[in-house]
């Protein structure tokens, strides 16, 4: 079995962050929708949510369900846009297959 290469796993590493944007960008439209709909069909209910993070307070009291989900939906939207997936890369010093050690090693430390 081969291993993957560098620019094999570039390319893995950017699908999965494209699916993960678009699957919580498709996930926060149907949110949404499902807010917009239930605001439309004047749904009502009585209900308290509140929610700390890290000394911040946020409490939605008596909102109809609809506008929650409206939120909800918003809130994830903003987060699948400004996630920030960072990846780095290492060549291990197997890279440079059938050359010597020396070939490896970067120019300043060569002997």
């Amino acid at each position: 079995m081969t291993s993957p290469t560098l620019t094999n796993l570039v390319a893995l590493n950017l699908t999965y962050v494209f699916l993960l944007k678009v699957m919580s960008l498709v996930l926060a439209y149907l949110t949404i929708r499902l807010g917009y709909t239930l605001l439309a069909a004047g749904a009502k209910g009585e209900f308290k949510f509140s929610a700390t993070f890290h000394g911040a307070k946020a409490t939605l009291a008596s909102v109809s369900p609809g506008l929650l989900f409206v939120l909800l939906g918003i809130a994830l939207a903003l987060y699948a846009v400004g996630v920030k997936k960072v990846t780095t890369y290492e060549a291990s010093p197997t890279s440079a297959k059938g050359a010597p050690p020396s070939a490896r090693l970067p120019p300043e430390v060569k002997r």
